[in-house]
């Protein structure tokens, strides 16, 4: 298995050491993910790879984490990638003919509560996005689209269904139940994703990034 290299990871913590394992797993999955073309040069970037991956996680329980893991442990043992099953869900809404020639059958079926709960939360982190562009708008051009399919980058809607499709019911519901309470109380969940993305490109603050983003465009 392909493992993100020690010097990259962060350590201080039982749950960063729980984030690191998946990240290792998916690592791995990515770079065994076939594209139709040549392969990509992302699936050789560790540091993107690992920054996005450990942001979004780290708004994860540890309870969460070690559902989706389990996920994780299944597909290995059945000889699935997770990976390149998200991106194969994805087409579903970028080029629905091939996803209906040659993936749908392929991929394990949604059930419609899987279905209902991967729209959902994708629905609630575009509007934590969209909010969080009003505010920090050139950190926000440096990622995905919110919405819509013709962007030549995938949108976050779409990536993030690809994405939770894949995930196991049980652990849907959990981050559900999880992402929904917090922005009840108040929580931006793409500030503190985002926030820890600019962290570990070495910003001091969004602010910080947000000025500098603006001046280098």
């Amino acid at each position: 298995m392909r493992k993100i290299r020690d010097n990259i990871r962060i350590n201080s913590s039982p749950q960063d050491d729980l984030i690191n394992q998946i990240i290792d797993i998916e690592w791995d999955m990515f770079g065994r993910v076939n594209n139709q073309g040549e392969r990509a040069s992302c699936q050789d970037d560790e540091w993107t790879f690992y920054v996005m991956r450990y942001s979004q996680f780290s708004i994860y329980t540890f309870g969460e984490l070690s559902q989706y893991m389990n996920d994780l442990m299944a597909a290995l043992k059945e000889g699935r990638n997770m990976l390149a099953e998200k991106y194969a869900y994805m087409m579903e809404y970028t080029d629905k003919a091939y996803f209906d020639a040659y993936l749908k059958d392929k991929l394990p079926p949604v059930s419609a509560r899987k279905d209902e709960l991967a729209l959902k939360i994708s629905d609630l982190l575009v509007e934590c996005h969209i909010e969080f562009a009003l505010v920090y708008p050139h950190i926000s051009a440096a990622g995905r689209p919110e919405k819509g399919t013709e962007d030549p980058m995938v949108s976050l809607h779409i990536y993030s269904i690809g994405e939770f499709k894949t995930y196991s019911e049980q652990t849907l519901e959990a981050v559900y139940r999880n992402f929904k309470k917090r922005a009840e109380h108040g929580e931006n969940l793409a500030r503190l994703i985002l926030s820890k993305t600019v962290e570990l490109y070495g910003y001091g603050s969004l602010e910080e990034a947000e000025i500098r983003m603006s001046k280098n465009k």
